[in-house]
This record gives C-alpha cells, structure tokens and sequence, in this order.
C-alpha cells in the first residue's frame, strides 16, 4: 500500500480524494484485502472484511480457539482477500469491491479478464474469435453428419442465406456495449447468418444497439461462406436482406464471392419515379398474395456491381385500411400523393410499394414473381429470434460483461441448432417444432431404469419408445453407409 509520501504533492498538500486510484484510497481495495490478510496471519479473523470470520466458520471475534476453514486455508495458498473471498480459482485475483463502488482492473487481477459482477466467470484475450469460428465448423460438421438424404435436399441445390438483427433490451446503461437504440430502448444487437434451407444459424455477433449491419455483415458474409461450403455446399449461394444491409460494399462482397443477393431497397424519390414509369400491363400477379403484383424496374442504384436490377411489389389497400397517423408503417409505404387523395375521399383504393435489389438473371414473368415470393419467405429469421427468446433465454442479456453475455447468445443459438438437428432425425412431423416441444417431444421423456444380468436399460412409455427408436434406426443407418 502506497505511503503519504507516495500521494501526497510537494508541497506537503494533500491530494484530493477524487484524484487516488481506488486501490490508493485509505480504506479502499488494497486496503481491505491487506487488512484481511493481517488478521488472517494473526488469527484475529478472516476475510477481508469485519465480520467475514463467521461466514467462513472460523470463530468468534476474539480469535480464541480458531480453526483454519475454507478462506483460511486459500489465503495461507497464496491467493489474497479478494480471491479468497470470491472463491477464485489459485493465482488469480478477483476484482475487489471498495466503498466508492469501483473495482480493481483486470490488470491488476491477473492474465485473466475477469467479469467483476459474475463470480467464477472469465473470458481470456482472444478467445471470442475462437468461439465465433466454432458456431460455423460445428454446423459445418452437424450438416455433414446428417442422414444422406437430408443432407442432398439442403446442400446439393441452392442454398439461400438469410441476414437480420435483433434488438435485445436491457435495462442498465452500465453493461458493456449496450446502447440506446433508434427506438429509444437500451438494447444490445444480434446480428445473425441463417440458413434458410437448414433452419439453422452460422454464424452471429453481439454488437450495440446502434450497430449498423451494412458495416459489419461484410466479415459475416466470409465466414458464413465458409462454413456452408465446408459442410458440402456445391450450388448457389444467395443472401437475402432487408433494408439494413442495402449497401454498395455489401453487394460487392456478396459478388466478390461468388454469390449472389436479394436486398431490400429503402424508398426515395428515384424509385417513385421509376414506379410511375411502369405500364399497367407490366404488373405480374405475386404468388400466394392476393391483391399483389410485382414489376421489374427501369432503375438501378449507382456504384453497384453490374447487372443489378430493382423488383417492385404493390399491395391494394382499400381507403378504410390506411391511416393518416404518420406513425403508421403501411402508410408509409404508399406515396404521398396517392395517400392524400385517398385521405381527401377523393379515390377509393392506394398501393402500397416495397422494393427489391438483386444480381438474379429473371427475364421471364415466372422468375420475377418467384424471387420475390422466396424474399417474402425469408421472414421465417424472424422465428429463429422468436424462438430463442421463448425457448432458450435469448430474450435478455444477464450479465454486465459483454465476453459473458455474447457465450449466452452462442448458447442460446446452438441450442436452436441443436433443436433443428434434432427435428432432421426424428419424425416429429413436416412443420418445423418450436424448442420448448421438442425439449417435450424428444428429451423430458419419463422412463424407467433397470438393471438385469448386469445389463442396464432404460424403459419408456409406448409412444416415447417407438419415437426415440425411430430416431436411432435413421442414426444408425446414416453411420453403415459412411462405415461402407
């Protein structure tokens, strides 16, 4: 612990007590765990604190009769009070809590970077790229292990990949990387590579919520890349976006690559120009989507790789349907000349527009409408976030360390992984099963356990029993055609 000397100025003034380092403090970190440790060598208590000796079962204040316990004996290891007090594991430090609310820095805690507000948890520099690279070989892996038959039907056609974020909403501005959103929410954001054909996730990060996915998803377009031509992927790669990630420099990432792009296309006045230059026989009916009808356009954005062409939907509303509250989200999709007159009772109908980027080679009606009923489909992402948040925890971050909640996002997204392996091998039915019915379905099964001539064997209710033997049968064949 640092003398007067040490924190005083020449002149013999003090310094002020906002100018020490919170370990300099009189009272401070250092302080207290010196004082813990004093006591401990003379067996006037243990811990760093006044009365932390009863906690730790070492007996009454005046040390008479005292046994060495739990803290003792860690401390008499070589660990200080903050360590021992925390239970930290040998040689490394824990930060300690002072009265001024600070807490020693990881340097000062060791090699390790420890999250002060999560006891028994720490993350080592350099470790996320790690785990970042992990999610993607061990889809890449699963993909690749699958039954020979669902492993054709997802990697031997097109593979589309879907692009999308989501805000997850906080409630302290003191955890890290956490920030106010546009929507005015403490929120971090998740940024996700999902394979539409697998329902499974590649790759993801945990950014602010300010996080702008046109300047990070270059780097997830790589990796995601990667993977799925890792796992076997030989035909087409398509990413698919909404109008976060309408950049040049995304498109151009995308081309770099091989691959190709759906982006959505934020409204401007260019491409209401460019809407009211179609002919009325030019609009081609949209699939599944009565009242809709798509159009190519003679527009395309500038500084884009060459064949980009933009798509156009309209949706029929009837006058009743619109509102003139300009927070309304389909009101802002119709022009603002066609919305004042429908507003003014003047007509009866307006239509809404949307509007789509690609480098697709669609020259007949057929094509256009298709593209853009699979870009409309690319809302199942939309269930990924959905589900993770009901079903495996993705719903807040717990933690204050930034390290510590992006291993809670990485869980939550294998466990939806996990849960879409699971669905390939089990005959569970067509339609894709949220996590909480397949953690029902395949893994909360009651059985019974017996023990007959040294053999053991789990028996189950009828219905479990003949599901799970199914799932084994497909597991089993799947091994004797890669034995052979």
């Amino acid at each position: 612990m640092p003398s007067e000397d040490d924190i005083a100025p020449p002149d013999g003034l003090p310094r002020p007590w906002s100018a020490l380092d919170p370990v300099e403090r009189p009272g401070g970190c250092a302080g207290r765990v010196a004082d813990g440790e004093r006591r401990l060598a003379a067996g006037r208590g243990a811990g760093p604190g006044a009365g932390d000796h009863r906690r730790a079962g070492q007996g009454d204040r005046s040390g008479q009769g005292t046994r060495p316990g739990p803290v003792g004996r860690r401390v008499r290891a070589g660990l200080g009070g903050g360590a021992a007090d925390r239970g930290g594991p040998p040689g490394r430090v824990r930060p300690a809590a002072c009265g001024c609310g600070r807490r020693r820095t990881a340097a000062r805690a060791g090699p390790a970077l420890h999250d002060g507000r999560d006891p028994g948890r720490a993350v080592r520099p350099g470790s996320a790229r790690g785990r970042r690279a992990g999610l993607g070989q061990v889809t890449a892996r699963a993909l690749a292990a699958l039954p020979v038959a669902e492993r054709a039907r997802i990697l031997s056609g097109p593979v589309t990949i879907d692009l999308d974020a989501k805000d997850i909403e906080v409630f302290s501005t003191r955890k890290e990387q956490v920030i106010r959103s546009y929507k005015g929410e403490i929120a971090g954001r998740v940024h996700a590579a999902h394979v539409a054909q697998a329902g499974t996730v590649l790759v993801a990060d945990l950014l602010d919520g300010r996080s702008d996915g046109r300047t990070h998803s270059p780097a997830q377009i790589d990796r995601a890349l990667d993977a799925v031509r890792a796992a076997g992927a030989t035909g087409r790669i398509l990413f698919q976006g909404d109008s976060g990630y309408y950049a040049g420099k995304v498109a151009e990432k995308i081309v770099a690559r091989g691959g190709l792009f759906r982006l959505g296309v934020p409204r401007g006045k260019a491409l209401w120009r460019a809407v009211a230059a179609v002919h009325e026989d030019d609009w081609i009916g949209a699939v599944d989507y009565p009242d809709a009808q798509v159009a190519p356009l003679g527009y395309a954005p500038a500084d884009w790789p060459d064949g980009t062409r933009v798509v156009a939907r309209r949706v029929r509303y009837d006058a009743d349907q619109l509102s003139a509250d300009p927070r309304s989200r389909r009101s802002r999709t119709v022009g603002k000349d066609q919305l004042a007159l429908v507003l003014d009772g003047i007509e009866d109908t307006a239509y809404a527009y949307s509007f789509i980027a690609t480098n697709e080679d669609l020259d007949l009606d057929e094509e256009i409408a298709a593209a853009e009923w699979e870009f409309r489909r690319r809302t199942k992402i939309e269930e990924l976030f959905r589900d993770t948040a009901h079903g495996a925890g993705l719903n807040h971050l717990p933690s204050g360390s930034h390290a510590v909640n992006s291993m809670w996002m990485w869980g939550a997204l294998l466990a939806y992984n996990l849960s879409a392996w699971l669905q390939m091998l089990a005959p569970i039915g067509a339609a894709r099963r949220r996590i909480a019915t397949v953690r029902r379905l395949l893994i909360r099964r009651a059985a019974r356990w017996t023990i007959t001539a040294r053999r053991q064997k789990l028996h189950f209710a009828q219905a479990a029993d003949t599901l799970i033997a199914q799932a084994l049968a497909r597991i089993r064949a799947h091994r004797r055609v890669l034995s052979a």
